[in-house]
């Protein structure tokens, strides 16, 4: 019997996955934090969000959608 797909391509094996997106309660405390200071800025939001969640960097692309929804 012979293989379609090495193993590696397969599984994966040999590259590292990483999420992408910003993680829900992260993006809920960023939305919380917006509603009360609408005119924040990025560096702000930022601030703010590595004070609640330690080593977690806050994308400008996150920011900017989230800011969209406000």
């Amino acid at each position: 019997m012979k293989n379609i797909k090495s193993f590696e391509s397969f599984s994966g094996a040999g590259s590292i996955n990483e999420s992408e997106g910003i993680h829900p309660a992260i993006y809920n405390k960023l939305i919380d934090f917006l509603k009360e200071d609408p005119d924040a800025s990025f560096e702000d939001a930022k601030s703010h969000i590595s004070s609640h969640v330690k080593g977690w960097k806050l994308s400008k692309d996150d920011f900017n959608e989230a800011k969209d929804l406000i």
